[in-house]
């Protein structure tokens, strides 16, 4: 009998022990909280590996990772006081939820059905390089800026006071109806081959600095030739990751199509034009 009294109370000790020390572990890993809402220092941590490789040296010393720790109470804050507030009772809560969730449900669904079946070896991207061999020659590239409008008149005025000392870049924001307009009408650098024929044969028999008026099937276009230069040839090391890219975008872009068509033959799908 006094065995078996022994023998519980070793095992009541044995209990509040371990519930003492797992306590104890779950506090110490608690690293903040909002309302009893915690904040692990596992959440941290995990916030942390968001931030880009060059954050982590930084991330290192504890006063930054404190800063870390002081945004997440801050949004878990704002995040009590909106739950408290009835948001997630909205209907537009509601909507945006469904639409979320069925983003995330596409996305892991392409993933696991298409994305994982997207495979690109080193053979294939050496393969492309061998085949294309005009893409990475050298070439004559052009920079220029534009203003587009429907209006060969007010195409002419725009011509006139750009070459009357107007600034280029402030006329494109204010009057080109193309989406450069917001760059200035910058088109960045391109070669033979990427803008429309009559543009481009503008646009290359132009000297550095030279503005004129050409005219295409968009509208009439105010140019300026900003830029000129020669890239070099381009060696295999310097295009296979960039090859890569583009045949792994292209592989997925065809096994999608190809994979839509096969669901399209097995689902009853309806499309009412009419109403449109």
């Amino acid at each position: 009998m006094k065995n078996k009294q022994i023998l519980l109370l070793l095992v009541l000790v044995a209990a509040v022990f371990t519930v003492g020390f797992l306590g104890f572990s779950f506090k110490k890993n608690v690293v903040a909280s909002v309302e009893g809402d915690a904040i692990t220092l596992q959440d941290l941590q995990d916030r942390i590996k968001t931030y880009p490789p060059q954050f982590s040296a930084a991330l290192q010393q504890k006063e930054n990772r404190l800063k870390v720790l002081d945004q997440m109470i801050d949004e878990k804050t704002l995040l009590v006081a909106a739950k408290k507030a009835g948001i997630e009772k909205q209907e537009d809560f509601k909507k945006q939820m469904e639409a979320a969730h069925n983003q995330l449900l596409l996305s892991i669904f392409v993933r696991d059905k298409i994305e994982k079946g997207v495979v690109v070896t080193d053979e294939d991207v050496r393969r492309y390089f061998m085949a294309n061999p005009v893409q990475f020659q050298e070439v004559e590239q052009r920079r220029a800026r534009h203003i587009l409008v429907k209006n060969e008149q007010q195409a002419k005025e725009l011509l006139k006071r750009v070459q009357t000392g107007g600034n280029f870049a402030a006329l494109a924001k204010q009057n080109s109806q193309d989406p450069s307009a917001s760059n200035g009408g910058d088109l960045g650098w391109f070669n033979r081959g990427q803008l429309v024929p009559d543009f481009e044969h503008k646009v290359y028999s132009m000297k550095k600095g030279e503005v004129g008026l050409v005219k295409t099937q968009f509208g009439y276009h105010v140019v300026q030739l900003t830029d000129m230069n020669v890239r070099p040839k381009l060696d295999y090391e310097k295009v296979k990751a960039q090859i890569k890219d583009g045949l792994i975008t292209e592989k997925r872009r065809t096994m999608t199509n190809d994979y839509l068509a096969r669901l399209k033959k097995d689902y009853k799908i309806k499309k009412d034009a009419s109403k449109i």
